[in-house]
């Protein structure tokens, strides 16, 4: 019973101690320092900026329609095509018999 008499200042002041020390511990590991929220939130900024850059489901729509109609031109373009690559191989042929037969 001496002993706590004449120590308990100390050990009152010990106390105080560990259980700061815990209490600042617990705190660390439960909230996220000023430095890690800082880059944490630079991080989701990027995000945030670079999911505001994408297209709308209006941008990928109207893409869709003037693919659509591309598609629909190119479609209508073929048969000149082949119209044109007829024509051509005729030509290329009829040279080919005028350069054999001698004719310039």
């Amino acid at each position: 019973m001496e002993f706590l008499l004449e120590w308990w200042k100390q050990m009152l002041a010990a106390g105080v101690v560990i259980v700061g020390a815990g209490s600042i511990a617990w705190l660390r590991a439960t909230f996220v320092s000023r430095k890690a929220h800082n880059a944490l939130e630079l991080r989701v900024s990027a995000v945030e900026q670079t999911v505001d850059d994408l297209p709308s489901a209006d941008d990928l729509h109207d893409l869709d329609k003037r693919l659509i109609e591309v598609g629909g031109k190119i479609d209508a373009l073929s048969p000149q095509l082949a119209t044109l690559q007829n024509t051509t191989s005729l030509l290329m042929e009829n040279e080919l018999r005028g350069a054999r037969s001698g004719d310039n």
